[in-house]
């Protein structure tokens, strides 16, 4: 599949856009949670999830029960469109007035179609693929029951296909004098 089109020259301050399609590939990866965003009828509906990234087919992958809010949406509609972010906080980096203050971050967002797969072969695929990414070192038979036909059949895997994203990095600051970990001064309280 085709690479989906960066959008960075969208991105307000170029600064933090993102050009290096490979590097948002990879971002997409690393990352465990992110949003998906539909739109019900007039109304936003976010929902937070695991995803996994198909670099090969430039889908991303979140899965859920099989009735709710988000599966109605989908299903419902002939075929539509979608968001999905995803982010990385690092430090805050302090200034001279609040209103500079800024943190490091990395994010991404990608625009697509997104639909429920139906075929069970293919629902089974991407569920042994979050499998191999949030339990690796778990065997199926062994740490646990191999997924059955009917826990595949209950469960809505969403295909979110990328058309388009683009990526941001905030400043990355190394020896930025009063850099700090929020968690670090929130433990330390």
């Amino acid at each position: 599949m085709d690479t989906p089109k960066n959008d960075a020259e969208s991105i307000r301050y170029q600064g933090k856009a993102v050009e290096d399609s490979a590097w948002i590939i990879d971002f997409l990866s690393s990352q465990e949670t992110g949003v998906l965003g539909l739109v019900d009828e007039d109304s936003p509906h976010l929902v937070t999830q695991l995803f996994v990234f198909d670099g090969e087919e430039s889908a991303i992958f979140v899965h859920g029960a099989r009735d709710g809010r988000a599966h109605d949406v989908v299903d419902r509609s002939e075929r539509p469109r979608a968001c999905f972010t995803t982010s990385e906080r690092g430090r805050f980096i302090p200034a001279d007035e609040p209103v500079n203050f800024t943190v490091e971050y990395e994010s991404v967002v990608a625009y697509g179609p997104v639909s429920l797969l139906a075929d069970p072969g293919e629902k089974r695929r991407v569920l042994e693929q979050f499998m191999e990414k949030f339990a690796p070192h778990l065997a199926p038979g062994e740490d646990y029951e191999p997924m059955t036909e009917e826990s595949i059949d209950r469960t809505a895997v969403y295909r979110l296909d990328v058309e388009s994203w683009s990526g941001k990095r905030g400043s990355k600051a190394p020896d930025y004098p009063g850099a700090y970990d929020i968690d670090d001064v929130r433990r330390s309280e």
